[in-house]
């Protein structure tokens, strides 16, 4: 593996388990709106899913502006009406939550502490610069990039040519580590980078996905490349 010289990673999922305290978050929205008879999970999927295609209708404004709309998607229907403003606020309460208790995936801690020992590593996430800050887990780093410093949301170019900029590797030298398939996989490739999916929910490649370098169910297939 002496051709890598820089590890990449998509934090949100792949690092830490943010569907668990997404759906707390939603679990909390849900209590703060009296609604009762709702799956929090399948309601945080639902948000998720929005709010993913909001960001990727326009260009790059804060993660939790793209929060607030795919809320008011996800609960309008339920019979939520809430002014401008008040969404903002939900949304501000919805992340903290999300962002803040997102505990690491059992593995993370090891592997992270075994690669920083051998190259550099660097998270590139989507969220925003303040809600990224409230994850302990981010300490575990001496850089990152947000979307917010990119001026762009994943998948685009933009965030993942500042990403090589940054880190100083040739992208060919670079392996970026993610679970997402539409953000990360079919981001980093375009532009040379190389990729380990870390492929937690065991999915099927999508028809118009490219064919990872590997392919790995947890973190710890990464670790092994440089045992």
């Amino acid at each position: 593996m002496k051709w890598v010289k820089a590890i990449t990673f998509d934090f949100w999922g792949t690092l830490v388990d943010i569907d668990t305290s997404g759906t707390a978050a939603m679990s909390h929205v849900l209590q703060k709106l009296s609604i009762t008879d709702q799956d929090p999970l399948a309601l945080y999927l639902a948000w998720d899913y929005a709010t993913v295609r909001r960001y990727r209708s326009d260009v790059w404004r804060p993660y939790v502006q793209w929060s607030a709309l795919g809320l008011a998607d996800t609960l309008q229907p339920l019979g939520v009406e809430l002014s401008e403003s008040e969404w903002a606020d939900l949304a501000d309460v919805f992340v903290t939550i999300m962002t803040s208790q997102a505990a690491p995936h059992p593995e993370s801690q090891e592997v992270i502490e075994f690669l920083k020992q051998k190259l550099p590593l660097m998270p590139i996430t989507n969220m925003d610069e303040h809600y990224f800050s409230l994850n302990p887990f981010r300490s575990q780093f001496d850089q990152w990039l947000t979307a917010e410093e990119a001026g762009a949301f994943k998948p685009s170019a933009l965030i993942f040519n500042k990403a090589i900029s940054k880190i100083g590797s040739n992208p060919g030298e670079i392996l970026h580590a993610s679970l997402a398939q539409f953000a990360d996989l079919e981001g980093a490739m375009p532009v040379g980078m190389k990729v380990a999916w870390i492929n937690r929910g065991q999915e099927k490649l999508g028809a118009f996905t490219p064919k990872p370098l590997y392919e790995f169910p947890t973190l710890l297939g990464l670790k092994a490349l440089f045992e």
